[in-house]
C-alpha cells in the first residue's frame, strides 16, 4: 500500500508542486525537484525498510535467550512545520505507518493543501480508513491536545524551539516517545584552503534558500 502511495505521489507531482507553491510561496522549481520528489522516496524507503528490521537474540550460557521483541506502539502523534509540508510529513508519517502504528497527523495551519491531497491519494492507494488521519487546526489547540491526550503513546514534531519545550514539558510526566527536531541556524566553517568562490556560492543558497527555512 505505501509502495502504490509513493507511486500515486509521483503520478500527482505537479498538481502537489503547485499546492505547495500555493500554500507557502516556494518556487515550483524547488517543488518539483526537491520536495514533492523526496516525499515520495520517503514512503518507499520506509516501505521496504522495514521488510529487514533486525530482531537480535543473544544466547545466555545454554540457559535461554535474551530476544529483541518489536511491536507497534499504537498511536503516533505527528506535528509537521510549513517549510517542507510534504517532505517532512511523509518523513515522519512512513516509519510510524511501516512499523504497523496509526497516525494522527497535524500539518502546519498555513499549509494544509499538500495534507489534504495526501489523505486522498492514501485513500486511493488502499491505506485503511482510521489508519492515517488527517487533523488541520491551530497547533495550540488541535497539537496540543495531541500531545497531551493519554492514548498517543509517540509524539513527533518539527517546528521552533519553544513549541518543542512544551511538548517535551506535557509529555514527559506521561513517559511518552518523543522526537524533536526544532529551529536554529548553524554556523558555516570556511577552511583557509577552500574554494572560496565554490564555499561562499553554497553558503548563501543553504543561509538563503527555501526562505531561510533549512
Amino acid at each position: 500500500v505505501m509502495m502504490r502511495l509513493a507511486d500515486l505521489v509521483d503520478k500527482n507531482l505537479d498538481a502537489l508542486a503547485r499546492a505547495e507553491s500555493v500554500d507557502n510561496g516556494k518556487p515550483l522549481s524547488l517543488a518539483r525537484s526537491l520536495d514533492i520528489p523526496r516525499a515520495a522516496k520517503n514512503l518507499r524507503f520506509f516501505a521496504t525498510a522495514v521488510l529487514h528490521a533486525r530482531s537480535e537474540t543473544h544466547p545466555m550460557e545454554g540457559v535461554g535467550f535474551n530476544y529483541t521483541l518489536r511491536q507497534p506502539r499504537g498511536v503516533a502523534g505527528i506535528i509537521s512545520p510549513w517549510n517542507l509540508p510534504l517532505y517532512l510529513f511523509t518523513w515522519k508519517i512512513a516509519p510510524a505507518l511501516a512499523t504497523g502504528n496509526t497516525v494522527v497527523g497535524k500539518p502546519s495551519e498555513v499549509t494544509p493543501m499538500t495534507a489534504y491531497m495526501l489523505g486522498e491519494l492514501c485513500a486511493e492507494a488502499g491505506v485503511p480508513p482510521g489508519v492515517l488521519n488527517i487533523v488541520h487546526g491551530l497547533g495550540a489547540k488541535a497539537g496540543a491536545a495531541l500531545v497531551t491526550h493519554p492514548d498517543v503513546p509517540t509524539i513527533a514534531f518539527t517546528g521552533g524551539t519553544a513549541t518543542g519545550a512544551r511538548i517535551a514539558s506535557d509529555a514527559a510526566p506521561m513517559f511518552k516517545k518523543i522526537g524533536l527536531e526544532l529551529g536554529g541556524k548553524n554556523p558555516n566553517i570556511i577552511f583557509a584552503d577552500a574554494d572560496l568562490d565554490a564555499a561562499l556560492e553554497g553558503s548563501v543558497r543553504s543561509s538563503f534558500a527555501n526562505q531561510g527555512q533549512v
